[in-house]
């Protein structure tokens, strides 16, 4: 029961948002100046916070199992490269993420997982490298992120993006436009 609602969340974006979403052409809205795709992907995200927490805000006391994950939005400080991501969040803390996971060309992608092919991981540390990040819901005890010092792309993203609706992919769509990486970590479609 430690992370029950956590699970409850990865269970509903999975069935619901991440299976339906066209990441290459995610991947090039993250290039343009409206993000309008980019936004409503977070948007969708965002909606599951509400349907499975029933909150936007958490805090030390609004979760017996002290973890949250929430969608969120990063930006690299070297090339200003945005990306939307999913955070997993330490409520007892006064604002460290544990683990990320990045919405990219190649799916909703892990750099914690152990047989990422070397490619992927390099483009991850190539495109995003370190980062500013902020996340779609309040959390009152975090230090670290502060929502009136953060890069402006961020906080435009995170003032609009509910007025962006996801319109969801046919599974078909998805499969033609994900890029998928072989073992020795080069690409294909």
């Amino acid at each position: 029961m430690y992370d029950y609602k956590m699970n409850f969340y990865v269970d509903y974006i999975n069935r619901n948002v991440l299976n339906r979403i066209n990441y290459a052409r995610l991947q090039e809205d993250y290039q343009t100046e409206e993000k309008a795709y980019a936004k409503s992907v977070l948007n969708a995200l965002h909606q599951g916070v509400m349907e499975v927490y029933g909150t936007e805000t958490f805090d030390r006391d609004t979760l017996e199992e002290g973890f949250v994950l929430l969608p969120g939005v990063l930006q690299s400080g070297e090339s200003g490269n945005v990306c939307i991501a999913l955070l997993e969040m330490n409520l007892s803390s006064p604002g460290e993420h544990w683990e990320i996971d990045y919405l990219t060309k190649y799916g909703c992608i892990s750099p914690y997982k152990e047989d990422l092919p070397e490619a992927v991981n390099q483009f991850l540390k190539e495109t995003y490298g370190t980062y500013d990040h902020g996340y779609t819901a309040t959390l009152p005890d975090n230090i670290i992120v502060n929502k009136g010092r953060m890069p402006d792309a961020l906080k435009e993203i995170l003032t609009d993006f509910r007025n962006h609706v996801f319109v969801p992919c046919s599974r078909e769509e998805v499969l033609e436009n994900l890029l998928d990486y072989t073992e020795d970590g080069d690409m294909e479609r």
